[in-house]
């Protein structure tokens, strides 16, 4: 029996678009340089919720990232990589919705 292989094609570029979403908080070099820190200093955006502890902001914004990856990936199931892509991309957007919830009430029961 001959497996096939999928093909390569636009739903392929989640996985691109993932990869983006992970790098956009990865510490690059010895200077720990983050691209969602920098931009967010840029824009004069707190990195946290709560000063310096609390919800990480930067986090939440890559949910731009995962949106697109889990849209792309389940439009074009029939091509490379995009069961790895919807999978991950759509745990980590549950996390990005998950975290601010429980922050939320967890501000509503301290309060």
């Amino acid at each position: 029996m001959i497996q096939q292989r999928k093909p390569l094609g636009i739903g392929t570029l989640s996985l691109l678009v993932l990869i983006l979403g992970f790098a956009f908080n990865y510490g690059w070099g010895a200077e720990n340089f983050r691209f969602g820190y920098y931009l967010f200093e840029i824009l004069k955006l707190p990195i946290f919720s709560n000063s310096n502890q609390g919800l990480h902001l930067p986090f939440v914004a890559t949910a731009i990232f995962w949106i697109p990856a889990v849209i792309i990936a389940s439009k074009y199931r029939s091509h490379y990589g995009t069961r790895v892509a919807f999978n991950v991309a759509g745990f980590m957007l549950l996390l990005c919705i998950v975290g601010p919830v429980i922050d939320i009430v967890d501000r509503f029961v301290n309060s």
